[in-house]
C-alpha cells in the first residue's frame, strides 16, 4: 500500500493542487487531505486510495514499492517511462521502452 507522503510527492511531481488532484480522482478535497495526512500505510477506504493512485498513474507517475529495484531502495514515486515512441525528426525515433530495458540511461556500451 502507499502512505500519505507518497501521495503528496506524486502530486508535487505533477504540479497539481490538492483541489486539482481531488477532482481528477473524483474525491472531495477533504478526503484527499485525509489521505495525504496519513502516516504509514493509508488506513482510508480502499476506493479512495485506488482512485488517487489511478489518477496519478494516468497522469504519468509510477509508485515504486520498497526494495523493488536492484538498488534495494525505499518506496517512492517517479515519472513513468513513456509507453510510445517519440519522433524527434523525420529520420530519428527514440524508443524509450527499449532503451529502458537495455539498462539505465547513460550506461556505457
Amino acid at each position: 500500500m502507499i502512505d500519505g507522503r507518497l501521495v503528496r510527492a506524486a502530486r508535487a511531481l505533477l504540479g497539481l493542487t490538492q483541489e486539482e488532484l481531488a477532482n481528477r480522482a473524483q474525491l472531495s478535497t477533504a478526503s484527499l487531505l485525509a489521505l495525504e495526512a496519513a502516516s504509514g500505510d493509508i488506513d482510508a477506504q480502499e476506493h479512495d486510495v485506488v482512485a488517487v493512485m489511478t489518477a496519478v498513474e494516468n497522469a504519468g507517475i509510477v509508485f515504486i514499492e520498497e526494495r523493488a529495484t536492484s538498488a534495494a531502495g525505499g518506496a517512492g514515486v517517479r515519472f513513468a517511462v513513456p509507453t510510445a515512441s517519440v519522433d524527434t525528426d523525420e529520420q530519428q525515433t527514440v524508443q524509450y521502452p527499449q532503451m529502458a530495458s537495455n539498462g539505465p540511461f547513460g550506461a556505457g556500451g
